[in-house]
């Protein structure tokens, strides 16, 4: 008797589980580079510079690889640049810690210092749809001075952006699991009564 074998899948959930793991990390790794720039550097959460912070210096470093025929000045003195207001930040977020201060979650990344000029707007929004347009204009007007720096500002501005956008899915996405749960509670309390009560 003829047993029918399934095909199997081309890509595994695990293997593409791994590589959205690995998107998200580099995503991640290239949104730090600007998110120093763009966020008040006392605001950070304090285990939000780790992995990420150190390979955003290696997909600096790698950057010029992709422009031959360009200089990588400009990308070395973008990365001193990375590396002063990186460690600004942490040795702000350390005093801010040690004084006290506000502890918003650890692994937060950063108050926009453009809420100071978009007050209406949503912190979602400015770091979602704000932020990266300012950075494209301002990759913009670096084209003239490096085409590589401005088209790496670009990027990561993107970068920046999708990794908020997926912060704040994951955080609706847990609100809603939350409200499902106090739901469901509730109901379990309310036939608890009932039975308690003999009804």
């Amino acid at each position: 008797m003829w047993q029918r074998q399934e095909a199997e899948p081309v890509v595994s959930k695990k293997d593409f589980n791994n590589f959205l793991g690995v998107m998200t990390f580099v995503t991640r790794a290239l949104a730090v580079t600007v998110e120093v720039f763009l966020r008040r550097s006392d605001s950070f959460g304090e285990r939000f510079f780790g992995l990420q912070a150190a390979a955003g210096a290696a997909c600096i470093l790698f950057w010029p690889v992709f422009w031959e025929g360009h200089s990588a000045e400009p990308m070395l003195v973008f990365l001193a640049l990375y590396w002063l207001a990186l460690l600004t930040a942490r040795m702000r977020t350390k005093a801010r810690i040690r004084r006290g201060g506000p502890q918003p979650h650890t692994l937060y990344n950063g108050t926009p210092t453009l809420a100071k000029v978009w007050k209406r707007s949503s912190e979602h929004r400015i770091k979602t749809v704000i932020e990266p347009v300012y950075m494209a204009c301002f990759a913009l007007c670096l084209a003239t001075i490096s085409v590589p720096l401005a088209a790496y500002l670009a990027l990561a501005g993107m970068c920046a952006a999708v990794s908020s956008g997926m912060s704040g899915a994951l955080q609706h996405r847990r609100s809603m699991d939350l409200h499902d749960a106090f739901l469901e509670q509730s109901d379990v309390a309310r036939s608890f009564r009932r039975m308690r009560d003999g009804r």
